[in-house]
């Protein structure tokens, strides 16, 4: 007995360090995979029930358990690394599942959404006064599409609304951020998902409700509805019904300036595709040494990914004069062997739209470890954590000096297209610089865009009319002339503030 005492004893203490060495061997492998695969697995092990989270290509504590608990369902150990094998059998599955229930985006005109949605059951579509109603044939489950105008009550007060005591209602989970929330329980015998999104000047959102009947194909389907429901102008197809997974055509965030064979740019938001376009970018330029950086920011293990090959091939970083690097951004910068920002230099906290603390709490963890790997001084890392998501704190010329942020000789970049036009220049051309605000990949697509974006921001513009311009191949751009440098930077600026992405550009298409 004190033998097999002994032995469980040494298990337990050395359990800690085996899950820990699991979860980081699960990470590594993760992060290897191609951008799409990464979101392709988190939705595949929705529709089986193994992830209770959204679909955003990020690996987490979540992530993890799901891809063990999956390969546990499977008889095999839950290493949270899949084989070849274990991956053909997780899509092949998840496939059945999404056959069954016959998982279709569908663009919802009547609430101004669209939305993913159990086709297969929600067999009855009814419109109402605020969106649609769809139903099963018997009743068991039902989803209900609607949007709220926000001049008479604020996205918060809906919130308030929604949580407050209902004899009929137990809300036993909610969440907030100034963009979406979330509320879910039981009504009587019913379970129910709320999710409302802030766009422009309304609130979009669907409650979802089912019976036990339905008790796996709700949990499921209320998952995959959050991750795939969006307003309807930023919608990058016009046709009423499609198959999740459908290839769209979007713009790379890199661009390789004819000029200068050894640089790429960096010049948009950096969203979940951005490691991906990075990679096509160093395909197409081997020797590349220096990355321009023009970018509001976005993901921010997107953002990591790209420092990390940045660092791991000693590329140089620089912002030019007259551009920015902010938010998520700032970690690229901050990756380079030699760095100089002429332009501005912006960072703030991370703000996470993920229910999950731990999960919020280890990305934290890995932006910290990063800045440490790249030499960042703390008086940095303390203004951005000091500095809400809400604000940006830019550094000045005499801070990104004694502060250690930039280093290395000054960096000479000839880009023909993006260089600040001189003060001779703009006092003789009627628009000095261009706030780029969003790419499409047709002209009715960019339309719809147009009208979002002066929806929410028209005011920002004053005199100035936002516009859609066509680049090469299939390219419409969204964006606002002004006819100073300083002005489009004050724009962009308040943009970023109010939560929008962009970026200034004196670049014509």
């Amino acid at each position: 007995m004190r033998r097999i005492l002994v032995v469980l004893s040494l298990l337990f203490a050395l359990s800690p360090v085996a899950a820990q060495a699991s979860f980081d061997t699960s990470k590594q492998w993760f992060d290897r995979l191609a951008v799409e695969e990464r979101s392709d697995v988190q939705a595949d092990l929705i529709l089986l029930g193994h992830y209770g989270f959204l679909v955003d290509g990020q690996f987490g504590r979540a992530t993890f358990d799901a891809i063990a608990d999956f390969q546990q369902s499977q008889g095999r150990a839950g290493s949270g690394v899949l084989s070849a094998a274990e991956k053909v059998v997780l899509r092949q599955l998840a496939g059945e599942t999404r056959e069954r229930l016959g998982m279709r985006l569908v663009s919802d005109q009547p609430a101004h959404v669209t939305l993913t949605i159990p086709a297969n059951l929600l067999t009855r579509r009814t419109p109402t006064e605020q969106g649609t109603s769809y139903v099963s044939s018997d009743g068991e489950i039902s989803l209900e599409t609607m949007h709220a105008p926000l001049d008479v009550q604020t996205f918060r007060d809906l919130f308030d609304t929604m949580v407050a005591p209902d004899p009929e209602r137990i809300v036993t989970y909610r969440s907030y951020s100034d963009s979406r929330f979330v509320v879910s329980g039981m009504i009587g015998e019913y379970s129910f998902y709320t999710m409302f999104l802030a766009a422009a000047d309304e609130a979009v959102g669907y409650s979802l409700a089912w019976g036990k009947t339905y008790a796996s194909e709700g949990a499921i389907s209320s998952v995959f509805l959050a991750s795939h429901f969006s307003p309807l102008a930023r919608l990058p197809s016009e046709e009423e019904t499609k198959f999740i997974g459908t290839p769209t055509t979007a713009r790379s965030a890199f661009e390789l300036p004819p000029g200068d064979p050894e640089v790429i740019a960096l010049s948009a938001e950096i969203t979940n595709t951005t490691p991906a376009d990075f990679d096509r970018a160093l395909e197409a330029r081997p020797g590349a040494r220096i990355m321009v950086l023009n970018s509001p920011g976005g993901a921010v293990d997107s953002a990591l990914v790209v420092a990390q090959e940045v660092r791991r091939r000693g590329m140089l970083t620089y912002v030019p004069d007259g551009m920015g690097c902010y938010s998520a951004c700032a970690f690229i910068f901050f990756a380079g062997e030699n760095r100089i920002a002429d332009g501005e230099l912006g960072v703030h906290q991370i703000s996470q739209e993920v229910a999950d603390v731990v999960m919020t709490q280890m990305t934290l963890g890995d932006i910290l470890d990063a800045l440490q790997e790249f030499g960042v001084q703390h008086q940095v890392v303390s203004y951005m954590l000091r500095t809400p998501p809400q604000n940006m704190y830019v550094f000045s010329d005499l801070e990104l000096g004694d502060l250690g942020i930039n280093r290395g000789e000054p960096i000479a970049v000839a880009m023909a297209t993006d260089a600040p036009l001189t003060e001779t220049e703009a006092s003789t051309s009627v628009t000095a610089a261009f706030v780029q605000l969003s790419s499409q990949s047709s002209r009715a697509e960019a339309d719809r865009s147009l009208v979002y974006v002066e929806q929410r921001w028209g005011k920002l513009f004053g005199d100035a009319q936002p516009e859609v311009a066509a680049g090469e191949g299939d390219v419409y751009r969204i964006r606002v002339p002004l006819t100073s440098l300083e002005h489009a930077n004050a724009i962009c600026a308040a943009i970023r503030a109010d939560g929008g992405g962009c970026y200034v550009t004196t670049q014509g298409t």
